[in-house]
């Protein structure tokens, strides 16, 4: 079945492998596109920390 979501709206990890050097080719590699990539994971990083915090202290035993 076809996807509905436009390949350069996909995320990597919804790519299949047949797509993936058409998708890396669509990607914004200029300098602002390199500063935007960076702001969206740090953003992302800072809205899970509670989890990954949790997640460090617990105890498997």
């Amino acid at each position: 079945m076809a996807s509905l979501v436009p390949l350069k709206e996909k995320k990597l990890m919804e790519v299949r492998l047949g797509e993936l050097p058409s998708w890396i080719l669509m990607r914004n590699f200029t300098p602002s596109g390199i500063v935007g990539a960076f702001q969206r994971g740090h953003d992302r990083y800072c809205i899970s920390y509670k989890e990954l915090k949790h997640e460090r202290r617990r105890k498997y035993h």
